[in-house]
């Protein structure tokens, strides 16, 4: 038996995609780079760091995944065959990309250089929703939590805090910053002076149907009062199950 079953696999898978698609730095940098900066940047990390770098741990995953399943569609191979030729190829040592891209040719009866470019060296978008639905899963894109819709991560253990400002994101162009304390908002032409938050979802409750909050944080014992405009739209990404004897057929293979 194995360690996961199907659906525990799709939940880990889910989450690894989510993680990925809400860090900026996946259009910054690509795996290989990700890779090769991994002791200066990646465990090194900062405040900016979601923003500049992607972990090559979840960003490979998925790239390693998008070569299986391409693979298993093509009907010649799958990325098990081919790291079981590497490792022949290679005896059991170290492995170059060239390596890589001689079993693959070999064992998938074509060449994958564009795929290594596109999913490897570039920081284009991989197509995952199109190689799931062929293997049986289907993407939904539900209603994101306040927190990622805003872009930010933070910690709310008494109040709010700023960890991060996620590039392009409502946070960052309202101008908050890491290290902020989140403490309160105000309306528009409201009557009341204002909300004390304790988390961010409690924007939901004093929002209403207003897109527009005036934000109170503290910065470097400052008060700062900050223009906030709530996105309209931020969806994150649910795996469905749409046909279980084409996933049981790639996952028990």
């Amino acid at each position: 038996a194995g360690l996961l079953d199907n659906a525990s696999y799709l939940r880990l898978l889910n989450k690894t995609i989510n993680q990925v698609m809400q860090a900026p730095g996946r259009l910054v940098q690509s795996v290989a780079t990700a890779s090769f900066d991994a002791w200066i940047k990646y465990y090194r990390q900062d405040d900016n760091t979601p923003n500049a770098t992607i972990s090559y741990y979840t960003k490979g995953a998925l790239v390693a995944l998008c070569f299986d399943l391409t693979l298993r569609t093509e009907g010649h191979t799958t990325l098990d065959d081919v790291m079981r030729g590497v490792w022949k190829r290679c005896s059991g040592g170290p492995m170059h990309e060239t390596d890589f891209a001689a079993v693959l040719e070999s064992c998938g009866k074509r060449s994958f250089a564009a795929e290594l470019a596109q999913w490897v060296h570039s920081t284009d978008e991989l197509p995952l929703q199109k190689l799931l639905a062929a293997h049986g899963v289907s993407v939904h894109e539900d209603p994101s939590q306040l927190v990622q819709a805003l872009g930010l991560r933070v910690t709310e253990s008494g109040g709010v805090v700023i960890k991060t400002v996620l590039r392009g994101g409502a946070a960052e162009q309202a101008g908050f910053a890491p290290g902020d304390e989140w403490l309160g908002v105000t309306l528009p032409k409201s009557q009341t002076p204002g909300w004390r938050i304790a988390r961010v979802d409690d924007l939901r409750t004093v929002l209403g149907s207003a897109k527009k909050v005036t934000a109170l944080v503290s910065r470097d014992k400052r008060l700062m009062q900050l223009n906030l405009t709530v996105p309209a739209a931020s969806s994150t990404w649910r795996l469905a199950l749409t046909d279980a004897e084409r996933v049981e057929r790639w996952l028990s293979a």
